[in-house]
This record gives C-alpha cells, sequence and structure tokens, in this order.
C-alpha cells in the first residue's frame, strides 16, 4: 500500500517533499488550500513557490525534517500564497518523516488555524468594546449621581468658605488693632478655623475627583469603616435637609475588603441615595438610614446592610428590580440602571447584591467575600495550576502595609493573601496550604507572638516572619526558638529588604 495513499483521506492540506525538497504528493485539500487546480499544482516544484512567510525560514525545517526522524511540529505562522498576496493565513505545520522504496520522504500537514484566529481576534474587540461601553455607563451614572448632589455640595462648600472669610476678617480687625501682640492667642484660633474650613472645602473637591475618576478595575486593601464614611457624607447634605438620619455600626470590629475602592463607594452612594429619595417622596418626617457591618463567619462573607424605615417596594417592582432601566422614580431624576450597575460591579468582586424582605422600608444587603478567601481565589495563574507560586499569607491590621507588601511580592510572582483579623488568618490556614507566614507583631486584639503560637497549634509548620518595629527585636529573639520565627522585618522598610527576607526564609523551608 502507498503510504500516501492514507492523506487523500485527511482533512488537513497535505504536500509530500522528497529528499532535495521537490514537491512529489499532495493531496485534494492542498489543492483546495493554496487554490490552485491540481494541473497548475504539479508545476510548482517546491513549497516556496507557492507560500510566502513571514519570520518563519521554511527551508531551515525543511532541512531539519530531513535529517531527523523526529516529527517536526512549527509555532503558528502567518503566510500568505505567493499568488494571492493581500490575505493572510494563520496556520500550524506538521513535518512527518516518511520512507518508501528505501527512499526518506516527509508530509508537510498544514492546520488551518484563519478561521479560528478570526473569531479570536473579533470576539477580543467585542469584550474591549463591552468594556468601554461598560465604563461609560459607569462613568454616565456617576455624572447623573453627581448632578443630583451638585446643589447639596455647593451648600456644603459654602459654608466653610463663609467661616474662613469671616474669621479672616477677624484676623485682619486683631492686626490692626493699636496692640496685636495682645491678640495673638485669638489670631491663632481664628487662623485655624480657617485652616480647618478650607481643608474641609479641599476635601469635598477631592472627594469629587475622585468620585469621578475613571480608574483601571485595580483593587487594593481599604478600610471599610473608611468607604462607609465616605459615601455617607456625600448623601448627608441631601439627607440632613430631608431631615433623615444616617447611622453606621461596626459591632466594634475593624474590617477590610478588597476592592475597587471608588466603584465600591458608588455601590453604597447608589443604595444610601435611593433610600433618600423613597424617604423624600413619602414625605416622612423621621427618616432613618441604618448601615450595619458585620460577618458571616458559616459563608465567608463580609456583609454590608443598608435598612430605612421608608414606605418599601412594590411586589411588581420587586420583581424587576436588578434590571436595566427598572426605576421608581419620575422621568429626569435618574437612569435606572442604579441597582443593575450597582449588582454588575458587586458581581466582579465575587460577592452579591440582594434585596432582603423585610415587615417595614427597605433592605438591601451587599455580600463581599473575606479578604483571605478573595486573596486566595482571585489568583488565576495559580489556581490553573499552569504556575507553582508560593503563597504568603501577610497579616496586619494597617490597610496601607497590605497594599505596599501586596505590591512588592506581586512583582516577584508570588501569590499574595492579605489578612487584617488574626482569627480569620487563623481560620484560612485549616482551608488552603500557606508557604510562609508574615505578622506584625503589634496588633489590637491578638499580637504576633500569639498569633504565630495558635498557628503552630492549628499545624502550620512553615517559615513565620515577625513585622514589627526595633523595639521588639529581643521579644524576636526569645521566640525565634520557642515558636520557630524564622526571622524578622523590622519597620520601616524598603522593597529590598523585603523581598530578601522572604526569599531566605523560603529557601529555609524547602
Amino acid at each position: 500500500m502507498n503510504p500516501m495513499s492514507v492523506f487523500d483521506q485527511i482533512f488537513d492540506s497535505a504536500v509530500g517533499i522528497n529528499e532535495q525538497g521537490e514537491i512529489v504528493y499532495f493531496n485534494n485539500q492542498a489543492s483546495i488550500f493554496f487554490k490552485l487546480p491540481p494541473r497548475l499544482l504539479k508545476q510548482k516544484k517546491n513549497l516556496p513557490e507557492i507560500v510566502a512567510t513571514r519570520d518563519f525560514h521554511l527551508a531551515d525545517w525543511i532541512s531539519k525534517a530531513l535529517e531527523g526522524q523526529d516529527v517536526q511540529i512549527s509555532p503558528e505562522l502567518h503566510l500568505h500564497l505567493v499568488h494571492e498576496m493581500d490575505y493572510e493565513y494563520s496556520v500550524i505545520l506538521k513535518f512527518i518523516p516518511l520512507k518508501m522504496n528505501e527512499k526518506c520522504f516527509f508530509m508537510v500537514l498544514f492546520q488551518d488555524k484563519t478561521v479560528e484566529r478570526n473569531l479570536h481576534l473579533k470576539y477580543r474587540e467585542q469584550v474591549e468594546e463591552l468594556k468601554r461601553t461598560h465604563n461609560q455607563i459607569l462613568q454616565a451614572d456617576k455624572l447623573t449621581t453627581l448632578g443630583e448632589l451638585t446643589a447639596n455640595i455647593s451648600h456644603e462648600i459654602n459654608n466653610p468658605l463663609t467661616i474662613a472669610a469671616g474669621h479672616t476678617e477677624l484676623i485682619q480687625d486683631y492686626l490692626k488693632s493699636k496692640t496685636p501682640e495682645t491678640k495673638i492667642e485669638k489670631i491663632r484660633e481664628a487662623n485655624h478655623i480657617v485652616f480647618e474650613s478650607l481643608e474641609r472645602v479641599n476635601q469635598i473637591i477631592k472627594n469629587m475627583k475622585d468620585f469621578l475618576h475613571q480608574n483601571e478595575d485595580k483593587k487594593e486593601y481599604c478600610d471599610l469603616e473608611e468607604v462607609l464614611d465616605a459615601a455617607a457624607e456625600w448623601v448627608s447634605p441631601v439627607a440632613k435637609k430631608a431631615n433623615i438620619s444616617i447611622t453606621r455600626e461596626f459591632n466594634g470590629q475593624k474590617i477590610a475588603a478588597l476592592a475597587n475602592r471608588i466603584k465600591l463607594e458608588q455601590v453604597i452612594i447608589n443604595l444610601i441615595k435611593n433610600s433618600v429619595d423613597a424617604l423624600k417622596d413619602a414625605n416622612q418626617t423621621d427618616g432613618k438610614i441604618e448601615i450595619k457591618v458585620s460577618k458571616s463567619d458559616s459563608e465567608q462573607q463580609t456583609i454590608i446592610d443598608i435598612i430605612d424605615n421608608g414606605p418599601g417596594l412594590s411586589e411588581e417592582i420587586k420583581k424587576n428590580l436588578f434590571k436595566p432601566f427598572m426605576t421608581t422614580k419620575d422621568a429626569g431624576r435618574g437612569t435606572g440602571l442604579g441597582l443593575s450597575i450597582c449588582a454588575q460591579i458587586v458581581e466582579t468582586h465575587q460577592g452579591k447584591l440582594d434585596h432582603v424582605e423585610s415587615q417595614v422600608g427597605c433592605h438591601f444587603r451587599l455580600k463581599l467575600p473575606l479578604i483571605e478567601i478573595y486573596s486566595y481565589t482571585r489568583n488565576d495563574k495559580f489556581l490553573s495550576g499552569a504556575v507553582k507560586q508560593k503563597r504568603i499569607l501577610v497579616l496586619d491590621n494597617e490597610v496601607q502595609i497590605l497594599n505596599i507588601l501586596n505590591a512588592y511580592i506581586q512583582d516577584e510572582d508570588l501569590v499574595f493573601i492579605g489578612s487584617s483579623d488574626p482569627m480569620d488568618a487563623l481560620e484560612f490556614l485549616t482551608k488552603a496550604e500557606i508557604d510562609l507566614i508574615i505578622t506584625d507583631f503589634s496588633m489590637p486584639t491578638m499580637n504576633g507572638r500569639e498569633f504565630a503560637q495558635k498557628a503552630r497549634e492549628f499545624g502550620f509548620d512553615g517559615p513565620i516572619l515577625y513585622m514589627t518595629s526595633a523595639k521588639f527585636i529581643e521579644q524576636y529573639n526569645k521566640d525565634k526558638q520557642d515558636l520557630e520565627i524564622e526571622g524578622i522585618i523590622i519597620k520601616p522598610f524598603n522593597r529590598e529588604d523585603v523581598i530578601k527576607t522572604i526569599q531566605s526564609s523560603l529557601k529555609g523551608g524547602e
């Protein structure tokens, strides 16, 4: 049986080449791919007469195939047909050595990937277009929210400006007096009030700029109390004017989130503002909005509840609550995209936004994964198993320290898992494998020594590093033996010291 006849049955284009590099065979698919009838194809002496490749030396690969006995597979190539240079194909070539009548030759298979490549490029273009459209919608919703709040924001700016102007006049009067030296304390007090008032104006303007900033989808560790305070501050002028109180409850906990701070703030502002509008429309004189933050250990989630004592929602509204363009407001008072956008933003944080049934008022619940879980699961490269990265658990109650160390460690292609709560960190140790722990020593609920001791009791036998000021070096020296503390990172630290200490500790633990 002629071994070449097998290639008549395949769907790939196949071309047989002899030892001299001449074409001695081609199947029907090759004639179709090259867009040449068999009569013209027989006239071609070699492949370079038919195809032209970019950044690929076809002659070199033909030589390799002739010299060796192994199948050679090329990378994905971009090639043109010599007689049709205006169209680019994407192909993978497979060189298969064969023998017939004691003569060596090989088969070149052309696997055409052009359709797949074009579909992939089209898909990427559509995804990018969707991202641009989504960002435009987000920005439009921000502008709508800002527009509705502008009158009250200008009032908030005018108040401190009026106070600053009044106390500036007082300072001028004091300085014009016959004995200004006797007015020093009053001048200092007035100057302090001017400074505070202008700082207040500066903060309001900064908040506006931050809110409107079209930032990338960068997520960082942030203090939830600060995020909620900033969101409530945006809406508080409108709420005060309508005699609506906004209260926040944290149960004495300092809770961190791993989030795009501006987008998370946008969600909270939308939810609070919806409650304010509902209470205003109902002419409620005792309007209340409660914001409660808690943790669900069983669900490994942070929960933010926003509850008002307004009229609530009708059953019809509840059915379509998170659909785009669904709104209870009059025309011109909202885009109807607020809740739909909020739900999408929360989903990009691996969280969920729900409406909770309640007897009175309206209750929305925002669920976000605990930062330890989210730090771990968002690292796609690690989860896919494609890259064997070391996992570093960093415990510090200051979110800015977590952000700094995250930047350091991510540059080294390590998996960074941040935690701001010792109990959450210990719980996480029972759920995932960790290669190294870095713990702050001075924390309000549990110090570094207590945490390290419990981590050992939980069965963690990897290296542990203390992160603290120089005054705790003596304590570190004591714990080095007792708790097998691998090393110490002294605050203030720099990137080089941190990475050097981590790498040394990881090598020592292998």
